[in-house]
């Protein structure tokens, strides 16, 4: 009896909660469901109801909204899934991180570059029989992706936009001179002796579809003796024939410290197969050098675009891209720049006790630089030639030319 009336009773309550009518609980499709988390995103659960004349229903969907790390999570199985590696050093990738449209990810989202670059460039004005002003200068760039963990790439130029990144480090010496070496002590008037030694931590940013390429590099080092350019100078003397020991550097510019923030713009307006046409912009700003220009560059030959890599890559993955195994083009460069301070003619920032410098009024503001040059590369090697012409960079008025040796390596 207990159980009849409790029945009666559970399906009287039923009726009543009902009032009358059915309730029908429909599946709602994942497409739709997303739809629904994305319009309301402080939404704990969602009610919905739909009213129909004939047959009013009322459907309820009880859901969790995603939080921020599970949609990060989920955006990096997709990359990862998809073989993307994202620099998630970029603002505009930890932007993206928490979209929740996957297509943007694949259309807009900054790669770090796998490749391995190595450059060795060699400066000497022995190529024009002179030994004088910039004299000597050796430059050793190794790029590799583990160089993005490097913590300086946080004060280093984002991008924003579809581009791949190429993180490396740097060193780099050059030695200056007066316009004869063969004479000792101080030659008022004439350029100082100087040298410095930097380490430079630099990211290239290279966007292909817009032809467009950023460079940054942040440079720490020292300028004076602990550079040792005199000694490299006088090892270089000794072991090459009818060289001079030599004299002077006990007079060059004192210890300083060298810390320089140095960025390069430079944009594509003519690219075709054989002719390319680059406008270039370029600011230093810090101890060693301060200055503001601009240029352009042309190169003619066969070669690949010059802002889909570094200019050097492995014969394998040129060939799976479709690019040329062997390049071989000229370079015409030309570019003028606004000097505001130099270390090497002025003395360091910091310490003024040089024995001998150029005062500020006798610099030349605006110094312009030309070159002409050659490069051939067959897949992973390359070499490079290169012939520059520098205006005068103080009142003594003597225009300087030097020659450049650069070997290229795809590591």
């Amino acid at each position: 009896m207990r159980l009849c009336i409790t029945t009666l009773l559970l399906f009287f309550l039923f009726a009543c909660s009902s009032d009358g009518r059915k309730v029908n609980y429909k599946v709602i499709p994942p497409s739709r469901l997303k739809t629904i988390i994305e319009e309301s995103h402080s939404a704990v659960s969602l009610q919905k109801q739909k009213k129909h004349r004939k047959n009013p229903g009322k459907v309820v969907v009880v859901t969790y909204y995603r939080q921020p790390d599970s949609i990060r999570l989920h955006n990096i199985e997709i990359l990862r899934a998809s073989g993307i590696q994202p620099d998630f050093s970029e603002p505009l990738n930890k932007a993206l991180l928490l979209s929740k449209g996957s297509d943007t990810l694949f259309r807009s989202a900054i790669t770090l570059s796998r490749d391995r670059v190595l450059k060795i460039g060699f400066d000497n004005d022995i190529f024009d029989y002179t030994d004088q002003f910039y004299t000597n200068g050796i430059r050793f760039d190794y790029v590799a992706p583990a160089f993005s963990d490097n913590p300086v790439k946080h004060i280093l130029l984002p991008y924003w936009g579809k581009a791949k990144n190429y993180y490396g480090l740097s060193v780099v010496q050059n030695l200056y001179t007066p316009s004869t070496t063969k004479v000792g002590g101080i030659l008022y008037g004439d350029r100082p002796y100087s040298a410095y030694l930097y380490f430079g931590s630099f990211k290239i940013t290279n966007d292909e579809l817009h032809h467009f390429r950023q460079t940054s590099e942040l440079d720490l080092g020292v300028i004076g003796p602990p550079s040792l350019g005199g000694t490299v100078q006088d090892l270089f003397h000794k072991y090459i024939p009818y060289n001079n020991e030599p004299l002077g550097w006990d007079y060059q510019i004192c210890t300083d410290a060298v810390i320089n923030y140095n960025f390069a713009l430079e944009k594509g307006v003519i690219n075709t197969r054989h002719v390319q046409l680059i406008l270039t912009g370029s600011g230093a700003i810090g101890t060693l050098y301060t200055n503001f220009g601009g240029g352009v560059n042309l190169r003619l030959g066969w070669f690949n675009d010059y802002f889909s890599d570094l200019g050097i890559r492995k014969r394998r993955v040129l060939k799976a891209k479709g690019d040329r195994v062997t390049q071989c083009f000229f370079t015409i460069r030309s570019a003028a720049r606004l000097v505001a301070y130099d270390a090497t003619l002025e003395g360091g920032m910091i310490n003024h006790n040089s024995s001998y410098t150029i005062p500020a009024s006798a610099i030349s503001n605006f110094v312009s630089q030309s070159s002409i040059g050659f490069t051939v590369t067959y897949g992973a090697v390359g070499i490079e030639l290169e012939q520059n012409v520098l205006s005068p960079e103080f009142s003594h008025r003597w225009w300087h030319a030097w020659g450049h040796v650069g070997l290229l390596f795809a590591l």
